[in-house]
C-alpha cells in the first residue's frame, strides 16, 4: 500500500467507523422494536435498505472514491487543512461551542430521544424545550 493510499484509509477510517456505529446502533434499535407492528416494518425496511442496489451501488461508489487519485487528493487536503493553523483554531471553536449551554442541553436531548426510541417510549418527545 503506498503512502498516498495509507493516508486515505486513514482518513476515511474515521468516516467509515462512525458510520458503521450509527448504522449498528439504527439497528439495534430497531431489532429493540421488533416485537411491535412499527417494530417488524422498520426492521423490514432496514433489511431491504441493506439489500437494496442502491445500497450496494454507494457501498462501490465509497470504495471507488477511496482508490481513486481525486480522493487521495481530497485526504490529503483535508489532513493538510486539519494540521493547519486555521484547521486547529476551527478545532478549537468547535469545542468551545460544544461546552455551551445551549448545546449540551440539545445533546443531552437528543440522547433523551434517542433512549425514549430504543425503550419504546414513543415519539421520543420529551416536551422539554433545548436552550
Amino acid at each position: 500500500m503506498s503512502e498516498s493510499e495509507s493516508r486515505v484509509t486513514r482518513m476515511l477510517g474515521p468516516l467509515s467507523s462512525g458510520l458503521a456505529k450509527l448504522w449498528s446502533m439504527a439497528r439495534s434499535a430497531f431489532m429493540d422494536m421488533r416485537d411491535s407492528g412499527a417494530g417488524k416494518r422498520a426492521a423490514s425496511a432496514v433489511h431491504d435498505l441493506q439489500e437494496s442496489d442502491a445500497t450496494k451501488r454507494a457501498q462501490g461508489a465509497l470504495h471507488d472514491l477511496r482508490r481513486s487519485d481525486a480522493g487521495k487528493r481530497a485526504a490529503t487536503a483535508l489532513h493538510d487543512l486539519q494540521e493547519s493553523d486555521a484547521g486547529k483554531r476551527v478545532a478549537g471553536a468547535l469545542q468551545d461551542l460544544r461546552q455551551r449551554d445551549a448545546v449540551r442541553k440539545a445533546e443531552e436531548t437528543a440522547r433523551r430521544t434517542v433512549h425514549d426510541l430504543r425503550s419504546g417510549g414513543g415519539s421520543g418527545s420529551s416536551g422539554t424545550p433545548v436552550g
